[in-house]
């Protein structure tokens, strides 16, 4: 078979290659309870279901500018200037099939082939793989010992000559910790003086506890948004539990987001018009929902971290935002692929192994699922370890 070496270099999504394993499994009547999730069970709000069946009762689904609908970036600008404090103008914004996507059309806009991009490690499995996708460079970052999150020195010492970007993920998937407004502003300071690029990947902004709140970065830049190099993503998927609608979108300065606008038109034309009016409703809905879902995952956290504790050799930070923890097990098994063919052999319970993740030793364990599913999951692994 003739496939390009770009091809054959990429990684398989861990996430959704043991998605579809619990999928099938369970197709199969086996007892699994899948621990490694990414989307929440609540329903979707009743404003995406409205606008939803309002276009399709009028039987009109039709191809959409390539940026996103006037009146979803309507919305998008009146989200973003109550949660960000800035408001992007038409042109600043790209809605895309996923927050996935518009990191994409990020990278391929910015990044020449060899330029590197820049992410601390644990990160979102894809990061990698997307920067090799535009004939990036990525350059992982790890915390220090015992430590989840990555000092900003450490960052800054990292940047080359080549690199393009720097890219953040912030309540962060998947150990869950929130990056402090100290670091968040030392970042964009260095990103401004340096020239290179801060991308914000807040999918998870909005799903942060014990009364926290994620920084935004654009508060801390020192330049109009026409000039800033910040970028944010963000997206229905986790905060709106709209995963299948995949609708995501970027706010940048408007040159690149044209060039964003470029990519997209010859990639993908544009965004679902039916998903791009369900986004618009749920973002027109306003804060109940998200808080709704919010409070129940804050209470599911809880439980993950009572029923983690009963593991005395495993080492946990709290998670302090999304719905995914990422204990450290390599007190029983420092080969975290292995452990986890363990638990789903012995136990039952698929778990995402924490090296897809950057990071060894470690296990993604999600609570975005059913309350009684995380205390029997985490039940059987104490029992297959113990």
């Amino acid at each position: 078979m003739n496939l390009s070496k770009l091809a054959m270099s990429l990684g398989q999504s861990a996430t959704l290659k043991l998605n579809e394993l619990a999928n099938n499994l369970k197709a199969e009547g086996k007892p699994v309870i899948h621990l490694g999730g990414g989307e929440p069970e609540e329903k979707i709000p009743r404003g995406a279901l409205e606008e939803s069946g309002k276009m399709l009762d009028a039987g009109f689904v039709r191809y959409t500018p390539t940026s996103g609908t006037a009146a979803l970036k309507k919305e998008i600008a009146a989200y973003t200037e109550l949660h960000y404090g800035v408001k992007p103008g038409p042109k600043n914004i790209v809605a895309a099939s996923g927050a996935k996507q518009a990191i994409y059309n990020f990278l391929v806009a910015v990044v020449d082939p060899g330029d590197e991009v820049i992410f601390p490690a644990p990160y979102w499995v894809s990061y990698p793989e997307m920067v090799k996708l535009a004939y990036g460079v990525p350059v992982a970052v790890k915390p220090r010992e015992g430590e989840l999150l990555a000092k900003a020195s450490d960052i800054e010492a990292r940047i080359t000559s080549r690199t393009k970007a720097i890219l953040l993920n912030s309540p962060n998937n998947p150990s869950g910790q929130v990056y402090p407004e100290d670091f968040i502003r030392r970042m964009v300071e260095i990103c401004e003086a340096r020239g290179v690029y801060l991308l914000m990947d807040d999918i998870y902004n909005r799903l942060v506890f014990d009364g926290l709140k994620a920084p935004s970065a654009f508060t801390f830049s020192k330049k109009p948004l026409n000039e800033s190099h910040v970028v944010s993503i963000n997206g229905v998927s986790k905060t709106f539990s709209m995963t299948g609608y995949r609708i995501g979108w970027s706010v940048a300065n408007e040159a690149l987001t044209q060039a964003m606008v470029k990519v997209q038109a010859q990639v993908s034309s544009c965004p679902s018009a039916l998903s791009q009016t369900a986004a618009a409703g749920a973002l027109r809905e306003g804060n109940g929902f998200v808080e709704t879902l919010r409070g129940g995952l804050e209470k599911k956290r809880d439980t993950m971290v009572a029923e983690l504790s009963k593991l005395k050799k495993v080492k946990l930070h709290r998670p302090q935002g999304t719905f995914y923890s990422f204990p450290d097990f390599s007190a029983y098994e420092k080969d975290s692929t292995k452990l986890s063919n363990l638990l789903l052999d012995k136990a039952m319970v698929v778990a995402v192994p924490g090296v897809e993740f950057g990071l060894e030793g470690h296990l993604r364990l999600s609570y975005c699922g059913a309350e009684k599913d995380i205390i029997e999951g985490v039940g059987r692994i104490r029992k297959a370890l113990d």
